[in-house]
């Protein structure tokens, strides 16, 4: 038995959130790098994943945005680990009618400055 696309993408996503792992894939054509913090099915009835962009292409870069798991091609784990550090990460985020798996809670930072990503 195979597992269909979307159920392999949700079992990658909750992976990387649970061992706080960052995600690379293909969106609307443009490679993307993220540090996973909440997945599930949204109020509007898509499975999403709340994501900080870190690399790749495209716009949006440092701030949690939702990304649909039906427009992801080429969804890997990637070695690499990161801190929830994202001061504006809610884990009860309203745009989720369920939640599949998230970070429980973020680091703060003790440094002023903010966030640093390496």
């Amino acid at each position: 038995m195979s597992l269909h696309p979307v159920e392999t993408h949700q079992t990658v996503v909750c992976v990387a959130i649970r061992d706080r792992r960052v995600l690379e894939f293909v969106y609307r054509g443009k490679p993307r790098v993220v540090e996973p913090y909440c997945h599930g099915l949204t109020t509007t009835g898509l499975e999403c994943v709340r994501a900080v962009q870190v690399g790749g292409g495209g716009s949006g870069f440092g701030f949690g945005k939702l990304w649909a798991l039906g427009k992801m091609t080429n969804l890997r784990l990637a070695e690499r680990t990161f801190v929830p550090d994202d001061p504006d990460y809610n884990p009860h985020d309203s745009a989720f009618a369920g939640i599949h798996c998230r970070v429980a809670a973020v680091q703060r930072l003790a440094a002023a400055g903010g966030r640093s990503r390496a």
